[in-house]
């Protein structure tokens, strides 16, 4: 419709609505004299031409507006040298074109839509707690965590000395020996995060120990029993760990984390240490205590952890070695042995599941094996030779719980019992790690 025939109707129309109210003969109608019939169809009339104004006002608007806007795209382009001219004019003249009654609602929802962003529920106090002890935690900054570790070890030997005759009967001398050791270790442990890959680990030990040692043959009598003990605490090895994360878990997924572990010997070695034999000659001992491996080791692996709420799965699987060392004596025999030592790789596993039964509690159960292979040493100007009953098979099974105390402080309690030979009988452990 063009703009001037547009205007033409628009005042005929308001005309109309002027005119209406009167009759024939210009004077006014009065209500009074039309029934309720004739009154309702002349508000009828009065509705269905009020619409048809409305919207005949509505399309002249659009069109005026139109115009506006396309005069302006046209100076700004004139100005700007641009051609987007067109694709504003087409969004402004569709916005403008909008019932005035849809608009706000519409534009409401569509902002709720694009602003509206899915967020993963925060984990759980617990469920983090369970992550740091089997895994790894990225979202705290600073991590000390004192800790407090006690494990019973029990073992016997039966020592034959002497020959079978006639493949029945044995000659000689047979000794029962029994070791049991006591240990304590307190550790200080410090994590630093640098970022959501990066974390840093440092670990400095105190180990306490007490071993009693005792064999049947006092007196070369069956039924007394020899005696010895020796006890001493100093600090452990050192060590300093890096951990990347190499994906973050999603849903299809586990967190994957690499790691790296630097072992120190900072702690007393266990070659030259003097050994002492009670009179009998049936019990030998060593008088002092070692508190650590007395070489450099280095190990690497990964840990895996997937969430299923409210359990938690986790794999861990590392391999290490030692570096080989020089020592001015490697027995406890009168005299120096020099040599080098070898103590061999190791490659040890272990899996768990764990779930948070509360906001600040989860229990949590884990197997883990540890596989040695054998001691090596080489005496000054000889071969390296292997040394007998050093390959050992450690096992053990856990079962623990954590507790969170506070929002940055929490406790965690585990019992270890050993399932092999070479495994301690049993072991307890309690962590206060306090996040920051």
């Amino acid at each position: 419709m063009d703009f001037k025939w547009t205007k033409v109707a628009l005042l005929v129309s308001i005309s109309c609505v002027h005119f209406s109210s009167f009759g024939a003969d210009g004077v006014p109608v009065k209500q009074a004299q039309m029934t309720e019939a004739e009154e309702l169809n002349l508000l009828k009339r009065q509705l269905i031409l009020l619409n048809q104004q409305l919207q005949m006002q509505q399309r002249a608007i659009n069109q005026i507006a139109q115009k506006v806007l396309s005069k302006e795209a046209v100076l700004k382009q004139a100005a700007a040298g641009t051609s987007v001219a067109n694709t504003t004019q087409q969004q402004n003249t569709q916005s403008v074109e909008r019932p005035a009654q849809q608009s706000t609602p519409v534009a409401t929802s569509q902002a709720v839509a694009q602003t509206t962003v899915k967020k993963e529920p925060e984990r759980s106090r617990s469920t983090e707690d369970v992550l740091q002890e089997a895994h790894n935690v990225f979202d705290r900054k600073l991590t000390i965590e004192p800790s407090l570790t006690y494990s019973y070890y029990s073992r016997k030997d039966l020592i034959l000395r002497g020959f079978l005759a006639l493949d029945a009967i044995f000659l000689g001398n047979l000794n029962l020996d029994r070791i049991r050791s006591n240990t304590v270790q307190l550790d200080l442990t410090t994590r630093y995060t640098l970022n959501d890959s990066w974390q840093f680990e440092m670990g400095m030990p105190y180990v306490y120990r007490l071993n009693k040692y005792e064999s049947v043959g006092e007196g070369n009598s069956s039924q007394l029993y020899e005696s010895a003990s020796s006890e001493g605490g100093q600090i452990g090895d050192m060590s300093v760990a890096g951990y990347y994360r190499v994906m973050t878990e999603g849903d299809g997924w586990p967190d994957w984390v690499w790691n790296v572990r630097v072992r120190m010997p900072t702690g007393t070695d266990p070659f030259g240490i003097n050994l002492q034999s009670s009179e009998s000659g049936n019990l030998t001992y060593p008088d002092q205590i070692a508190t650590g491996a007395g070489v450099w080791g280095v190990s690497t692996g990964f840990s895996l952890a997937k969430t299923y709420d409210p359990a938690i799965v986790f794999f861990n699987l590392n391999y290490g070695t030692f570096l080989p060392e020089e020592y001015g004596d490697l027995s406890g025999l009168p005299g120096s042995t020099p040599g080098e030592i070898d103590l061999g790789d190791y490659i040890d596993y272990s899996f768990g599941l764990a779930f948070a039964v509360s906001e600040r509690m989860s229990i949590g159960m884990s197997f883990n094996q540890r596989f040695f292979t054998k001691t090596q040493q080489k005496p000054l100007g000889g071969e390296w030779q292997d040394i007998a009953r050093t390959d050992t098979n450690t096992a053990n099974l856990g079962l623990g719980a954590t507790l969170a105390l506070t929002e940055n402080f929490s406790m965690v309690t585990s019992i270890g019992a050993g399932l092999t030979e070479d495994s301690p009988d049993y072991q307890i452990s309690l962590r206060f790690p306090y996040r920051f």
